[in-house]
């Protein structure tokens, strides 16, 4: 199967990376038609004259249009110290392929089938994740059913979907794992003029790593509700949800976590400035205590669009509560339900629980198809009793001593050589503080490469 996997990747690098380019000059001059979540496109309204593998979208078939679409990735990574060198694994290197496939069935605007096959491969990784592998996987697979109630629309989905609440930060589809984040759910949507609510129960998925033998995980569930009211460039949203979890490590325990949350964001750009700030609370009981955890981020931006290279200038700070006390009746660690690392970095050796960032970052773009993205960052933990957390979860030892974590730097390169072709190269370092040394961890350099195809 992973021979099986290469060489299909293989074929559709060597199509979609030659075809493209013959008009990458005039598919430049339009807005790149690719979503992050796939089935946010709507091929009825985009234009596929200049589109790569355009006569795939769009297509009748007695009366229904029918889009196929697909995407190959290929990150290769390095990591001199996994879990900051503690644990015994002193490097890792590692190649992880992912190849997507879908189909996009709308019966005109009553009703809509997505389904989308994956198939997933990590080779030589020493720490492997649960993300890593998944052979041949139904990633999503949904119904939708349409209708207008006076001014709203209305859209109920069933089935296996990607659920992205917030800015990505908190509730995403961790794009950054090989294995992007999926749930079983029944979701209903509600859109009116410049609001929108959502309502959803079910499940996340259990990624198995054979063939097609994913299912609902039912040592958990997850539901909740959304209100996003979104104008112009700004948007503001609320969300309320509760994820319950038959097992989970915390601060130093092993328990049943039953856990709400209640976040409130704002976003959007004024003239010339960007703010994205969010905040969460949560409640509920791990095991026979108590939950009382909060978590934040903010970070607001400049950008200077005349001058040379398009500068944009950014200040961040994120937060994210620890456990004061580990043998008392409270659990206060900030555990969001699926967050992604990539606001810390992408090395994966942060993650928001007991987490205190203060970041300094440059972005560029020298070319229009060229972005550079620099940042100083100073990471601590927001409790000395409570542990040091990767996105792996706590590291044994790691409790008491001070709250340095260390000084990272990293730096990003995005080439986006056409709409369909991405390639972007990322290095970072962590000057480890001494109470990390202490620890028996070292400081971390990390790298990889990535080429993303689309059609």
């Amino acid at each position: 199967m992973l021979r099986f996997n290469l060489a299909s990747g293989a074929c559709l690098a060597a199509i979609a990376a030659a075809a493209p380019c013959a008009s990458a000059a005039a598919q430049q001059q339009q807005a790149n038609p690719y979503k992050p979540e796939r089935f946010d496109e709507d091929w009825r309204v985009i234009e596929t004259d200049d589109v790569f593998l355009g006569d795939w979208k769009d297509i009748d078939v007695a009366g229904v249009s029918v889009s196929i679409g697909g995407e190959a990735r290929w990150r290769m990574a390095w990591l001199d110290a996994p879990r900051l060198g503690i644990g015994g694994v002193s490097e890792d290197s590692w190649l992880a392929q992912r190849l997507l496939l879908h189909a996009d069935l709308r019966f005109n605007d009553a009703a809509r089938i997505f389904l989308q096959l994956g198939a997933h491969d990590t080779i030589g990784r020493e720490l492997q994740s649960s993300s890593d592998d998944n052979q041949v996987a139904i990633t999503q697979a949904f119904v939708d059913f349409n209708v207008t109630m006076g001014d709203a629309h209305v859209t109920l989905r069933t089935g296996r979907q990607e659920l992205v609440l917030g800015s990505s930060r908190f509730v995403t589809a961790r794009d950054n794992a090989n294995v992007r984040q999926r749930h079983d759910l029944v979701r209903l949507s509600i859109t009116d003029g410049l609001w929108r609510a959502d309502l959803f129960g079910g499940a996340p998925t259990h990624d198995e790593r054979g063939v097609f033998d994913d299912e609902a995980d039912d040592a958990q569930r997850f539901y909740g509700a959304r209100l996003l009211r979104a104008e112009g460039q700004t948007s503001t949203e609320f969300a309320l949800f509760k994820l319950e979890r038959d097992e989970v490590s915390i601060a130093g325990l092993t328990a049943a976590d039953d856990r709400w949350s209640l976040s409130a964001r704002l976003g959007g750009s004024w003239g010339a400035y960007e703010l994205d700030a969010e905040a969460m609370a949560q409640w509920g009981a791990f095991g026979a205590q108590d939950i009382a955890a909060f978590g934040f981020y903010s970070e607001i931006a400049r950008r200077f669009d005349n001058a040379p290279w398009s500068p944009r200038i950014g200040a961040r700070v994120s937060y994210g509560s620890g456990d004061s006390d580990l043998g008392d009746s409270k659990q206060q660690t900030f555990t969001p339900p699926f967050p992604t690392a990539q606001w810390f970095g992408q090395n994966g050796l942060a993650s928001y629980s007991n987490t205190v960032e203060f970041a300094a970052t440059l972005a560029l773009s020298p070319r229009d198809d060229v972005s550079l993205n620099f940042k100083l960052a100073a990471l601590g933990r927001a409790d000395t009793a409570d542990f040091l957390y990767t996105n792996t979860g706590p590291l044994p030892g790691t409790s008491g001593g001070d709250a340095a974590i260390g000084i990272g730097a990293n730096l990003g390169a995005v080439w986006r050589a056409s709409p369909n072709v991405t390639i972007g190269g990322y290095v970072s370092y962590l000057d480890a503080s001494d109470q990390i040394h202490d620890f028996g961890g070292s400081d971390v350099a990390y790298a990889h490469m990535i080429v993303s195809l689309r059609f």
